[in-house]
């Protein structure tokens, strides 16, 4: 019976947050495999130590002196030390570190050094064996974990016994130079080890209590989920909810390891479970709404255009060679249309419009801008009967004008595109419209 847990940054801010991981640890012996991110913000006019190791090589290439921003980071650490009465001899490392930086430093290993220090003070605080990532996490060199290696080597360095402490965020190649996982990346070496070890559960510990139905800068006090899918999950991410690193579902995922979202500071809360199956079979209307703004509406228009062949397949192709990812293909009898990101549209435009016209023979190509898309997702949609009318309906009460409607054949989502000055109302609409339905 082992559990990973993984905390985040805001839970190792500061002397306090170490006091409560630990907490959380001795309160249950199964928590054995614990990773941590590098340091976060105590406040928010703080700094992540992370940004000021990126600061600091940024300082160092162009010729910039670093010293204050080393001295915060230095500052940052010695604290935690000095206030737990540690004997981690964070200086020793610093100083190391500092006299690294007056030659070449390449920049992976700087800014892993994040990780690296702070799981050295949290395995002396805890009292765990400290393991560091380049022993354990080993990458091919299309950047990609190689997953063979890399359980070979957590079984050589890891006895399921043993309580340890794992830096997250990186690894190393075979040759043992660092290599950093994308921000957040400590999500995945959690994941990652949770996979690898059998965990029955793959705890992630943040500053939030599990994942909301909505945006609360958008909702007022939304609902927290309980437990959501992995399918779920995905959708949600893909559309704009920053839950956890879009990566560090799947390693857990392929063996039916469930994560569970917790809050460090409030670690009585039941949080959100993330799993393959929601096994209560809850039936609420909705499970969460999110989306992105900033988005085109491409319509392609063409006479008796049913009747030709491949002239979605040209207008992909076209998208393709200006490597402009099309989100959505909503399609009538003449027409259809390619929903893009603005931003990546912007540089082409003209040669875009020109191209698409001129490759489907088109007898009219338009654009609308400024088109936001909101996604409302839940796994028992298709069970629920009048919900795309109740959403319509409601919209229409707010004079809220649908642009574009998708939805796929499983019913997870729908995915509806309004004006971007109606994105905000559009979510409070919906999410107080099903708010209260939790039963069929």
């Amino acid at each position: 019976m082992i559990k990973v847990t993984k905390f985040g940054g805001s839970s190792v801010a500061n002397a306090t947050q170490f006091r409560k991981v630990k907490h959380i640890i001795d309160s249950d012996p199964t928590r054995t495999v614990v990773v941590t991110s590098a340091s976060g913000k105590e406040q928010s006019d703080d700094h992540k130590m992370t940004d000021l190791l990126y600061l600091c090589y940024e300082h160092k290439r162009y010729g910039m002196p670093f010293d204050g921003l080393f001295q915060m980071i230095r500052d940052k650490l010695t604290k935690i030390e000095s206030e737990l009465d540690l004997t981690s001899n964070i200086s020793e490392d610093l100083d190391f570190l500092y006299a690294k930086m007056q030659d070449s430093i390449d920049i992976d290993y700087l800014v892993s050094r994040g990780e690296f220090l702070t799981a050295k003070l949290l395995s002396n605080y805890l009292g765990f064996h400290f393991i560091d990532a380049k022993d354990i996490i080993i990458f091919k060199p299309n950047g990609q974990i190689d997953e063979e290696r890399s359980c070979q080597a957590i079984q050589h360095h890891i006895k399921r016994s043993e309580k340890i402490v794992v830096p997250g965020f990186y690894g190393a190649y075979p040759d043992k130079s660092i290599h950093l996982m994308s921000r957040g990346g400590s999500d995945i070496t959690g994941s990652f080890l949770a996979s690898a070890m059998d965990a029955v559960c793959y705890e992630n510990w943040t500053d939030v209590s599990g994942i909301l139905k909505a945006d609360p800068r958008i909702v007022r006090d939304p609902k927290q989920i309980e437990t959501i899918t992995y399918e779920e999950l995905r959708e949600l991410a893909y559309m704009g909810a920053n839950v956890i690193h879009e990566e560090a579902v799947n390693p857990v995922r392929e063996k039916g390891i469930p994560i569970h979202i917790l809050n460090t500071n409030d670690p009585d809360n039941h949080g959100t479970v993330i799993t393959a199956k929601d096994e209560q079979e809850k039936r609420q209307a909705i499970t969460g709404i999110t989306g992105k703004k900033d988005f085109s509406i491409i319509t392609v228009v063409k006479s008796h255009m049913s009747n030709d062949f491949g002239t979605i397949r040209k207008a992909l192709e076209c998208m393709e060679k200006y490597r402009i990812i099309v989100e959505h293909i909503p399609t009538g009898v003449d027409s259809f249309s390619l929903v893009v990101d603005s931003e990546q549209l912007k540089p082409f435009y003209y040669e875009v419009i020109s191209d698409l016209k001129a490759i489907t023979q088109a007898d009219k190509v338009t654009v609308i801008h400024d088109i936001a898309l909101i996604a409302i997702i839940s796994r028992f949609m298709k069970n629920k009967t009048g919900m795309s009318g109740r959403l319509f309906s409601a919209l229409g009460k707010q004079h809220i004008n649908i642009s574009l409607i998708s939805q796929t054949s499983d019913e997870l989502t729908i995915i509806i595109g309004v004006k971007n000055e109606d994105y905000n109302t559009t979510i409070q609409t919906i999410y107080y419209e099903f708010e209260g339905d939790d039963s069929l």
